[in-house]
């Protein structure tokens, strides 16, 4: 009867881990589709705070 129980809990935890992994794709899959133009994985926000080089050099 133990290992019964011990089954069920086991099952029960694989069951998580596949649902976690299922959402873990399908939300790397939507970084992908969304930021996939750009080369690293940059926060938007750090893009947007970036300024061009020369632009910051001719002000100078």
């Amino acid at each position: 009867m133990t290992d019964t129980h011990t089954n069920d809990v086991v099952a029960n935890a694989l069951a998580e881990v596949a649902k976690l992994r299922v959402w873990r794709e399908k939300v790397e899959a939507e970084r992908r589709k969304t930021f996939g133009a750009m080369g690293t994985r940059q926060s938007v926000y750090v893009l947007a705070r970036q300024k061009p080089a020369p632009t910051e050099t001719k002000s100078q």
